[in-house]
């Protein structure tokens, strides 16, 4: 192997980052794979015009990356705010009608007077004048006939709803600002349009730059499903591969989807798809029920999974405190659960999968109790039951993902630990 080809391999922390396309800026969302990352897994391990799937898809990353490497991309979400975006990231609009567009919306929101929008708890989280100048900016899109346009319009609103509204804008869960609160933050129809202009302009050059990309045989085909039951419109043995980033586990205290989606979701009225109520969400992420985990479950699956469960027991025996043994109890519960779902999704790929097809996940591993868990390991023990044997696990520092840099690790108030810095790239073939 030579010098170049042995440093192409190793390098996956991408200090010195690649152009990536425009669009993949369109809409902050947590926990994002950085392009670069997603590009090189696909050209390593598909062809052009091979599948390509994403049973975590996000925002859209992979699926874009795979448009533009002119592979079939298929992706599976559960958040619809998640789903919108990638629409919205893939589906390329004319220069010319895209800006009459944009320009009748303008008209119709500075000149109408619409109904009320639905954002729950609104005279909460907005000051009055903010909460009327939204409900004409979500009326006058409403009113916009081509769909391409008023999902674009609606994906450029949403990026602006927290910053708005009396929210912590910068992380991902639904706190107040209190300076925002105390300086009665505000915004009326002009200074709305304002905040909003540079977000859709910004998006609008990204859009253009898909003329060259979108060739209509690779738009991305996405589907509102958990990952967890299997869906009939993917063929078995019908994937060439599979590249995802699933859920680190225990969404509560790590990225909120469902908090951070919640505004947005209400606002654009997404419950059609997620018909419970959206800040609901992260309870139904993998590890979001713990009622029926049984412990005996994992001892044949993953002797990882065995270790953390005895030491926790372990732990559980010498508390003298009840209410440690709860807490300590409830985190093995969690973390049996994270696994057990974790597991399912990996059988329902493994079927998915062609023989010889890479199943590639990017992952990393949590602390809990002073407990690091190991996913990569994990990962690999569970896809030996489902015909996926491990081909190799690369390593990379986190430099550029969107995820808080403290997370509570044992439940109790106050009490944080350092969030994960690093990935592990896991390299599953199937057999």
């Amino acid at each position: 192997m030579s010098k170049i080809d042995l440093e192409w391999l190793l390098e996956w922390t991408f200090k010195e980052r690649d152009k990536p396309l425009l669009a993949h800026k369109i809409h902050r969302y947590p926990a994002v794979f950085i392009p670069e990352l997603a590009g090189k897994i696909i050209e390593a391990f598909s062809s052009e015009g091979d599948t390509v799937l994403d049973i975590f898809s996000g925002s859209g990353t992979t699926l874009l990356e795979a448009m533009k490497l002119k592979r079939h991309s298929k992706g599976i979400e559960l958040n619809p705010l998640a789903i919108l975006i990638t629409k919205v990231k893939t589906q390329y609009i004319d220069e010319e009608i895209l800006k009459a567009g944009i320009e009748q919306w303008e008209v119709n929101f500075l000149n109408q007077d619409f109904g009320e929008h639905q954002i729950n708890n609104k005279e909460f989280w907005f000051h009055e004048v903010t909460n009327k100048s939204v409900n004409d900016a979500i009326g006058a899109i409403d009113a916009i006939e081509n769909k391409h346009i008023k999902d674009f319009l609606r994906i450029c609103l949403s990026e602006i709803i927290r910053e708005v509204s009396y929210c912590v804008h910068s992380g991902f869960k639904l706190h107040k600002d209190k300076k925002k609160v105390s300086e009665e933050l505000f915004f009326d129809k002009p200074e709305l349009l304002k905040k909003i202009t540079p977000i859709i302009q910004r998006n609008a050059k990204a859009i253009q730059e898909l003329k060259d990309v979108d060739n209509g045989d690779c738009t991305p085909k996405i589907y509102f499903q958990d990952s967890r039951v299997k869906l009939e419109s993917i063929k078995e043995n019908s994937v060439d591969l599979i590249l995802t980033s699933p859920p680190y586990g225990d969404s509560r205290t790590t990225v909120a989807y469902g908090q951070f989606s919640a505004f947005s979701s209400e606002l654009l009225q997404l419950n059609s798809l997620y018909d419970k109520a959206i800040r609901r969400l992260d309870n139904d992420l993998l590890g979001g029920d713990t009622k029926d985990i049984e412990v005996e479950d994992f001892y044949d699956k993953s002797l990882t999974i065995r270790n953390i469960q005895e030491l926790f027991l372990s732990r559980i025996a010498l508390a003298e405190d009840k209410k440690e043994q709860k807490r300590t109890r409830d985190r093995l519960k969690d973390i049996l659960s994270f696994y057990d779902d974790l597991d399912k999704c990996l059988q329902n790929g493994a079927d998915y999968l062609k023989k010889d097809g890479f199943f590639v996940l990017v992952t990393a591993s949590r602390i809990v109790h002073e407990t690091k868990l190991h996913t990569d390991i994990i990962i690999a023990e569970l896809g030996i039951n489902h015909g996926l044997k491990l081909k190799n696990i690369y390593y990379r520092d986190i430099h550029n993902k969107r995820m808080p840099r403290k997370v509570s690790a044992t439940n109790v108030v106050g009490e944080t630990t350092a969030t994960m810095t690093e990935e592990s790239i896991i390299v599953l073939q199937k057999i």
